[in-house]
């Protein structure tokens, strides 16, 4: 199994957290998504990726 993904998210969220502890749960996940994102991560609801996936 490979397991870079979810460690690679998980490094983030941990840095998120870490960096910014005083913040909400809400904006620590605001910044680890905009860290994700600007890392050329794709971020989409399972809904939005079933979709796609079936009109491949």
């Amino acid at each position: 199994m490979n397991t870079q993904l979810p460690d690679a998210v998980a490094a983030i969220i941990a840095a998120a957290i870490r960096d910014d502890p005083t913040s909400t749960p809400e904006q620590q996940a605001h910044i680890a998504v905009r860290t994700l994102r600007e890392q050329g991560w794709h971020i989409a609801a399972p809904e939005v990726i079933a979709a796609a996936l079936r009109a491949a």
